[in-house]
C-alpha cells in the first residue's frame, strides 16, 4: 500500500470547480453586504454593470488560484518512513509530514456539492490539535479507501461492509451493524435540545429585529410609533402587554424550536450505521452530507450518556465518545451518537470497555451546596428587580423565582459520584442527565481540592483529567473523595495496560 502511494498524488481535477466554489462562497461570505446595500438603494445601470464586471473579475480571480491551489498539493506515503507527507501552498510552500501512530482519525465524509461532483473529502486528525491535521477536498472513493486503509491499519471500512453484505459467504460472520433508525431520531428530535433550539430562535430574533428597527428608522417611521398615534393607546395596557406578549412569544418559540430541533437532527444523522469489527467502530450517516467517523476503542478516554424523563420513557437517549484530543471542549472532540435504545448502548459499551459498569458505591453533594446556588440564582436576581424594575414585571420575576429554585433542588438531587475497582461516573444536570463515565487506569492528573472554609465541615472537591475531558464532583465529603483519589493513584501506577 506505501508503495502505490509513494509517488505525490493531486486531487481529483473537478477539484478545481470545487476550490473555486469555496473561495467564491468565502468571498460572498464576506462581501454580501455590498451586494444587499446595491439591490436596495442603487439602480443605476452603470453601477449594475460595474457590480456584474466586478463579480466576474473575482469569479476569474478565484479559479486562478484555485488551479494553483490544485497544482501545488500533492499526497505520498513516503517508503522510507511511512509517514503521510502533504505538500500544499501557492506562495507560501509549506510540507507536513506525520507519522503513522500518531493518526488518529480518518473520515472519509461527502459533504452535499461533493456529492453532487461525485468526489469526496478526507480529513485526518491526530492528538494536540482542536481542528484537522490535513484535509483532502476532492478524492476519489478507491483512493480515498485506500488511503485510509494504510493510515488506520485495518482492512475492513463501514462503507466496505455495506458494499459486500449482499455477497457474504454463508456460515462466514461480518461485522455487527447497528442502525439507528428513522424513528428513533424522531423521538430523539422531539425529546432533545429544548434550550439550545430556544435560545438558537431568540438569536435569530434579535438580529432580525434589530435590521427591521433600523429599516423603519430610515424609512421615517420612527416618528408615526412614538408620534400622535400612541396618543391613542392606552397606557394601562401597555404595561400589562409585555409580560403577556412574552410568555405567548417564549410558548411560540418553544414550539419552534422543538421543529428546528427535529428537522437538523434527521438531515445530520439520518440513516445512522454504527460497525462494531475488530479493534474499531465505524460510523457512516447523513442525508445531504454523507460523514464518516472512527471510533478507536484503544483511545477511549470518556463516554457520556444524556438522557431526560420524556426521552427514558420512549426508550431513547445520546452517547457522546470522546476519544484522545486537544482541547476536550471542542466539537470535534467527541463523537456524538443520537437516538440510540438502551440495549443499543449495552451493546456499544460492551464493543468499548469488554464489560458494563455496575456501580455500588456513590457519594452525594453536602446540603451545603445548596446555599450557593440560592446565594446566585435567587438572592442576586432578587436584588437586581428590586433596584432596577417596577412591580408591573412581577409576574414574570416570581415565574423566574419558581424556576430557578425547582431547577436548584433537581441538580442537587440529581448530582452524584458513582464508582467501582474499575470506573468512575459523575452524574449532573437538571432536566437533561448526564453521566459522564472514565476508565480508572486511564486517568492522567488528579485534583484534590479543599477551601479553608471547608475544613472544619471536610467538605471539599475532586477533578479527574483523561486525554478526552475531565469529570469533577464538588462539595462533597473531602474524607471518602481522598480515598478514592488514592485508590485510583494506586490503580493508575500499578495498572500495565496502556491509556491509549
Amino acid at each position: 500500500m506505501d508503495k502505490a502511494f509513494s509517488t505525490p498524488r493531486r486531487q481529483s481535477k473537478i477539484g478545481i470547480l470545487l476550490l473555486t466554489l469555496i473561495n467564491f462562497g468565502k468571498y460572498l461570505k464576506a462581501a454580501w453586504p455590498l451586494y444587499v446595500l446595491f439591490f436596495i438603494r442603487d439602480k443605476n445601470p452603470g453601477s449594475i454593470v460595474f457590480y456584474i464586471i466586478g463579480t466576474v473579475g473575482v469569479l476569474a480571480v478565484m479559479f486562478l488560484v484555485s488551479y494553483l491551489q490544485y497544482r501545488n498539493f500533492s499526497y505520498s506515503i513516503s517508503e522510507q518512513t511511512g509517514e503521510l507527507i502533504i505538500n500544499s501552498g501557492i506562495i507560501n510552500r509549506k510540507k507536513v509530514s506525520i507519522e503513522k501512530n500518531k493518526i488518529q482519525e480518518v473520515n472519509i465524509n461527502q459533504p452535499l456539492i461533493h456529492r453532487l461532483l461525485n468526489i469526496y473529502k478526507l480529513e485526518i486528525d491526530s492528538p494536540g490539535s482542536d481542528r484537522k491535521e490535513v484535509t483532502v477536498n476532492a478524492i476519489s472513493l478507491k483512493n480515498a479507501r485506500d488511503l485510509k486503509h494504510y493510515l488506520m491499519g485495518y482492512q475492513t471500512l463501514a462503507t466496505d461492509v455495506l458494499a459486500t453484505a449482499s455477497t457474504s459467504a454463508p456460515g462466514v460472520d461480518s461485522p455487527e451493524l447497528i442502525k439507528i433508525s428513522v424513528a428513533s431520531l424522531i423521538k430523539y428530535g422531539l425529546t432533545a435540545n429544548y434550550l439550545k433550539s430556544f435560545l438558537g430562535l431568540i438569536g435569530i430574533m434579535i438580529y432580525v429585529g434589530q435590521g427591521a428597527l433600523e429599516f423603519f428608522r430610515e424609512q421615517s417611521l420612527e416618528e408615526f410609533i412614538t408620534g400622535s398615534a400612541s396618543q391613542h393607546i392606552n397606557t394601562a395596557l401597555l404595561h400589562q402587554v409585555p409580560v403577556v406578549a412574552l410568555f405567548f412569544l417564549v410558548f411560540i418559540l418553544f414550539i419552534l424550536g422543538i421543529a428546528v430541533n427535529l428537522v437538523t437532527n434527521l438531515v445530520i444523522y439520518y440513516g445512522m450505521k454504527i460497525t462494531k469489527g475488530g479493534e474499531r467502530l465505524s460510523l457512516e450517516y447523513g442525508l445531504l452530507n454523507t460523514k464518516n467517523a472512527i471510533i478507536s476503542k484503544s483511545k477511549v478516554q470518556m463516554v457520556t450518556e444524556i438522557q431526560n424523563f420524556l426521552q427514558k420513557k420512549v426508550n431513547v437517549l445520546q452517547l457522546r465518545v470522546s476519544q484522545i484530543s486537544g482541547e476536550a471542549n471542542t466539537k470535534d472532540s467527541y463523537t456524538t451518537i443520537p437516538g440510540c435504545s438502551q440495549k443499543e448502548k449495552e451493546d456499544l459499551l460492551h464493543c468499548m470497555w469488554s464489560s458494563i459498569p455496575v456501580f455500588k458505591k456513590m457519594l452525594r453533594p453536602d446540603v451545603r451546596k445548596l446555599f450557593i446556588g440560592h446565594l446566585l440564582y435567587i438572592a442576586l436576581p432578587v436584588i437586581i428587580f428590586v433596584i432596577f424594575l417596577d412591580t408591573s414585571y412581577f409576574p414574570l420575576v416570581a415565574a423566574y423565582l419558581l424556576a430557578a429554585e425547582t431547577g436548584i433542588i433537581m441538580a442537587f438531587r440529581n448530582s452524584r459520584l458513582y464508582y467501582n475497582e474499575d470506573f468512575i461516573m459523575v452524574q449532573s444536570g437538571i432536566w437533561d442527565l448526564k453521566r459522564k463515565t472514565i476508565e480508572t487506569e486511564k486517568i492522567q492528573a488528579i485534583k484534590l481540592q479543599q477551601y479553608f472554609w471547608q475544613n472544619k465541615s471536610d467538605l471539599g472537591s475532586a477533578t479527574f483529567f483523561t486525554a478526552g475531558g475531565k469529570i469533577t464532583f464538588r462539595s462533597s465529603n473531602y474524607s471518602k473523595l481522598r480515598k478514592l483519589v488514592n485508590y485510583s493513584l494506586y490503580k493508575v501506577e500499578s495498572t500495565s495496560k496502556s491509556w491509549m
